[in-house]
């Protein structure tokens, strides 16, 4: 099962927003989620998940595909809250190093070269084709330019995620010209702003939202601290079934709603799929 993430426009959120979903679904349900990005980006999904010493080691250390030296790897030694550190998943992605996040359930397949062009090629050609094969449900930052991997992602994903700012126009942006994502997209307003004039009820009413197929992350000032110094695991994970602060119980509130929502279509479709 492929999940695409994606927005149309800068800055929408994409990669938080995943990572978010991702740790809350697998607290919340028997789930084992992959997250990958098809893409470099030095502020991708490692910059929310480790302390800032982390990427550089990453970045740094993983550069060439498929090369025996992934098996020296010592990165792990800036992980010991971690449930696990690097293993293997199994026959699909022997060549790539995969750290666990939360036991059994999260795990991450880090970035392998800082060299944009070459990412997007060995991406396509090298790890596309195992997640054809991939039988649990892959979360997939995709990169919003016309690469050839994001072609297929798009078109292949069995749910587009798309990610909106609170913004009237680029929510009209998005319906004319990528109108070709309908039918199967869940939408997600990004930095969710509950006071401002142009809210959920609003968006819903103007552009016929089915109210099943659209959640919001709120905005959060904790959150976003958190997810800046690479600390999203001890948030969510310490504000999931309770907190004492109003603001981290609406952000969790709403954030457990939009992933409900989500992976409600994505369960769905995965037995669909199962029946034919």
């Amino acid at each position: 099962m492929k999940v695409a993430y994606w927005g149309n426009c800068r800055k929408s959120g994409v990669t938080c927003a995943l990572t978010a979903i991702g740790l809350t679904a697998v607290l919340a349900y028997p789930f084992k989620i992959t997250l990958f990005e098809n893409h470099y980006n030095e502020n991708g999904v490692q910059r929310y998940l480790f302390p800032r010493k982390w990427p550089y080691c990453v970045s740094e250390t993983v550069t060439a595909y498929g090369d025996s030296a992934y098996g020296n790897l010592s990165c792990a030694d800036y992980l010991p809250n971690f449930a696990g550190s690097f293993c293997e998943m199994g026959n699909c992605f022997e060549k790539y190093p995969i750290i666990e996040l939360l036991e059994r359930g999260l795990y991450y397949v880090p970035q392998f070269t800082k060299n944009a062009d070459l990412y997007d090629y060995q991406f396509h050609f090298n790890l596309l084709p195992h997640l054809q094969r991939y039988q649990e449900i892959a979360f997939i930052d995709t990169n919003r330019e016309n690469t050839i991997s994001s072609k297929v992602i798009l078109e292949d994903a069995d749910v587009v995620v798309v990610l909106l700012r609170q913004d009237m126009d680029e929510i009209q942006s998005f319906f004319q010209n990528y109108s070709s994502l309908l039918p199967k997209a869940f939408f997600i307003i990004s930095d969710y702003q509950k006071k401002s004039a142009i809210n959920l009820t609003k968006i819903v009413s103007e552009f016929g939202f089915q109210n099943d197929s659209i959640g919001v992350i709120p905005h959060s000032e904790e959150f976003q601290l958190a997810a800046t110094y690479g600390r999203m695991i001890e948030y969510i994970s310490s504000n999931y079934n309770t907190s004492e602060e109003k603001e981290n119980r609406y952000f969790m509130q709403e954030l457990k709603k939009t992933t409900f929502l989500l992976m409600q279509q994505v369960v769905f479709n995965r037995e669909l799929g199962e029946v034919f």
